[in-house]
């Protein structure tokens, strides 16, 4: 009974993967943004609405909010309140409903994923680190050089604490980045989207 009931629950699974919707696309080769996309970084959630599947109830219901370039905001509110789901929501991980995010003026439901994707970060309260070197959590492609790095690390502020490491950029960060504080690994966080 127990092979039947682990192959019966293995089966639904499967069904259920097979209806998981589509991303959008990768690549739209129609709608890709200037290089230098996003500028300044002002997002507005017009009438926003979405939910995680179809059939849910909403998650997040008309929102509007306009954040202003270089303008720092704190969201607060208790579980289930929609925090995570408005990062979800930047990042094209849930479509909208109804309503429009766009970020300098360009509404992202028009970008290929990607493009999307690979210009934005979210640097979250625990942040990840890698088991390596300091430069590959850094830069874990090795798309950069150290004088770019240098500069990534200058303007997160973390250079004090670099050239306090006897091995520099080659100091091993353990595990999730235990041998750090947790304002050492957002600042390391913060380093690395800087160089994108």
């Amino acid at each position: 009974v127990t092979n039947l009931e682990t192959n019966i629950v293995s089966i639904e699974r499967i069904i259920e993967y097979t209806k998981t919707p589509i991303e959008a696309e990768l690549f739209d080769e129609n709608n890709k943004p200037n290089p230098q996309w996003p500028g300044s970084g002002a997002i507005v959630f017009n009438n926003y609405s979405t939910r995680y599947r179809e059939g849910l109830d909403l998650v997040l219901k008309n929102i509007t909010i306009d954040i202003k370039a270089n303008e720092k905001v704190g969201i607060v509110g208790r579980t289930g309140a929609g925090k995570s789901s408005l990062t979800l929501a930047l990042f094209r991980l849930i479509e909208p409903v109804d309503g429009t995010i766009s970020i300098d003026g360009i509404d992202i439901k028009k970008l290929g994923l990607y493009d999307l994707r690979s210009r934005i970060t979210v640097i979250p309260q625990d942040p990840a680190l890698f088991t390596g070197t300091l430069r590959v959590n850094l830069d874990p492609f090795d798309q950069y050089s150290d004088s770019e790095i240098w500069r990534a690390i200058e303007s997160a502020h973390l250079k004090t604490f670099v050239d306090t490491l006897e091995n520099g950029l080659s100091h091993q960060i353990s595990e999730g980045g235990e041998n750090l504080s947790v304002g050492q690994k957002q600042l390391v966080c913060l380093a690395r989207a800087l160089l994108r």
